[in-house]
């Protein structure tokens, strides 16, 4: 298969909310992320095009019990109905730079146990 994403991705599993524009924190799980997106499962639906607030529990490279709570908004791409949940792609945006470095050594680590 023809990989047509402009950037890596990986396969993960953490955990993140999303601020719904009523206020309440939507509870999801990141599928796969990049250093631009990322894909969540969702129990409730988002508005294609929205952007929202989320936050993203990443785990630290040296000592995965380290979690960084990354703050950032997400902007949906695409959505589907998957079994009971939803999955929706969504683009990153207003990610500190550390943070960004984060998930990039993420891929990089994956990226080179998969060589």
């Amino acid at each position: 298969m023809i990989e047509l994403r402009r950037a890596p991705r990986i396969n993960v599993s953490w955990r993140c909310g999303i601020r719904m524009p009523d206020g309440h924190l939507l509870l999801c799980r990141a599928v796969n992320i990049s250093g631009e997106g990322v894909l969540v499962q969702c129990p409730e639906s988002l508005q294609l095009t929205q952007s929202y607030p989320m936050m993203i529990e990443i785990p630290g490279i040296a000592n995965s019990d380290d979690i960084f709570r990354v703050a950032c908004k997400g902007s949906v791409r695409h959505i589907i109905l998957s079994g009971d949940h939803y999955h929706a792609g969504m683009h990153l945006t207003n990610m500190s730079d550390l943070h960004s470095e984060l998930v990039n050594a993420w891929i990089s680590r994956a990226n080179k146990f998969a060589s």
